[in-house]
């Protein structure tokens, strides 16, 4: 889950102690099959080594794909007859970061340069954290020295003056020259968006002692244009870029005056490391019990959780994510588990779901409301459930109470009968419910109150699972969805 925090102020439903309600025989039935070594074996294959964290997009994920897919086919759920679907999965595409953090964003600059035993090939590494863009750059261009890089025709002053600089990368000296009265703007920044508007590949900025644009003389610039890359070099390397020409940078910058632009330089070899996929393939995971009543049958219950987690971290420890959210992902399936092994036919239909990408930005819920295999409008009830398995036993903070009184008594009135205690409207951060309470469908998340104090850490292990929590976690979301379904 991503940053829930709980209200100071909230209204509290329910009982705080166990009900003398009665069930029905079929939800005597259905509260019988609830098991929780069944929904423990889940949560354990979930944050097996096999799955390494379950990070949306990560080879491990695909993996993980496959089991939910097959989870699916052995509670008996049916796929759901719609265009785009393949199966049980609902394929998608996300950005996916290719490095853990910005430290590992490199630029490489190759060239050949003269040495002492002739022409040697130089490689330059640029830390490069301020990047902005996909990455996984490689551009091959010979360098244009382009004075101070500034293009300012309204004052009559354009180092680009009779240049061709498309597909070539600039390189210009930081500052301005003396005693030129330029209209418009001579920081990195505006030089930057010239070159870009001009054509070029990108930028290297030569920083002579005492001179500087607005960015000072960073390595690696700031990267406001993706994927345009913006490089500081010292003098040496614009030196032997430029050595062909005799063009010493550094006496030219000192003196103010203005260097001829022009001049070719080297050719170059320029590498960015490849930051993010921006189109990398992920899966919502998706089934059905079909509705028994044709009257009511296109009518839907809804069900969710997010299965993926955070992966792994540098030195190979894995973020088993057993609490956020193996549990919220087993109690769904073990909910239909439940309603087949009790023998169970719904009215309504029930639709469960397996959510990609939450920690990546509630990526998977967000993309199914957006492209539902089925008109949202059918949807008259909608419980997701994050971080159900650590906490206080016995109360969940809620949502939905006020906005959709109607969906919400299904989920009070089987706190009540179970002797469960509700703190409704209690969740004030992003979680998959959010992807339809935008769209008015009516929602509840589920949470468990009380600490989680291992979320996001290498800690969330299934030894640390509340075996009570995730039981009534799963008796509370398997009675209100039945109801809900077949009232």
């Amino acid at each position: 889950m991503r940053a829930i925090i709980p209200a100071l102020l909230a209204l509290t439903l329910a009982s705080a102690g166990p009900s003398n309600a009665s069930f029905t025989e079929d939800e005597r039935a259905l509260l019988s099959q609830v098991s929780v070594a069944g929904m423990m074996s889940t949560i354990e294959q979930l944050c097996s080594d096999d799955f390494n964290g379950r990070r949306a997009g990560s080879p491990e994920h695909y993996r993980t794909v496959d089991y939910l897919a097959s989870a699916f086919a052995e509670c008996g759920l049916s796929t759901l007859d719609a265009p785009g679907l393949d199966g049980y999965r609902q394929p998608l595409t996300m950005r996916y970061a290719l490095v853990r953090s910005k430290d590992e964003i490199k630029a490489i600059l190759s060239y050949k340069a003269p040495g002492k035993h002739g022409t040697a090939e130089r490689t330059r590494s640029f830390s490069y954290r301020g990047f902005n863009g996909r990455g996984g750059l490689d551009l091959r261009s010979e360098v244009v020295f382009v004075g101070y890089g500034i293009h300012d025709p309204e004052s009559g002053y354009d180092d680009y003056a009779g240049l061709d600089v498309t597909g070539k990368i600039v390189l210009w000296l930081a500052g301005q020259p003396k005693g030129v009265k330029l209209a418009g703007g001579v920081t990195g920044a505006h030089k930057m968006a010239a070159a870009y508007q001009l054509g070029a590949a990108a930028c290297l900025v030569c920083n002579p002692s005492g001179a500087k644009d607005d960015w000072g003389t960073n390595v690696g610039l700031s990267g406001s244009i993706a994927d345009f890359p913006c490089i500081s070099v010292d003098e040496k390397i614009a030196s032997e870029l430029l050595s062909a020409s005799g063009l010493d940078l550094a006496r030219a910058a000192s003196q103010g005056s203005s260097p001829p632009a022009g001049i070719r330089g080297a050719k170059v070899r320029l590498q960015v490391t490849p930051v993010y996929d921006p189109g990398r393939r992920t899966y919502n995971i998706l089934g059905a019990l079909p509705g028994a009543d044709p009257e009511v049958a296109d009518e839907l219950v809804l069900i969710g959780a997010h299965y993926d987690h955070l992966g792994s971290t540098g030195r190979g420890q894995v973020f088993q994510g057993a609490d956020d959210n193996a549990s919220g992902t087993s109690v769904v399936l073990e909910v239909a588990r439940a309603i087949r092994g009790a023998g169970l036919s719904p009215r309504r239909t029930i639709v469960f779901a397996a959510w990609t990408g939450e920690e990546a930005g509630l990526v998977g819920s967000n993309y199914f409301a957006a492209n539902p295999p089925f008109p949202l409008e059918n949807v008259v009830s909608c419980i997701q459930l994050d971080m159900v398995g650590a906490g206080a036993p016995g109360t969940f903070l809620t949502t939905g109470a006020s906005a959709y009184p109607d969906h919400y008594r299904h989920l009070a009135t089987s706190a009540a009968d179970l002797g469960l205690t509700l703190k409704a409207d209690m969740v004030l951060g992003a979680s998959d419910h959010l992807a339809f309470v935008r769209r008015k469908v009516p929602t509840s998340l589920i949470y468990s109150a009380g600490e989680h104090a291992n979320v996001h850490t290498i800690r969330d292990t299934p030894a640390a699972i509340n075996l009570r929590v995730l039981e009534s976690s799963a008796r509370l979301a398997a009675l209100a969805v039945w109801r809900a379904a077949d009232e």
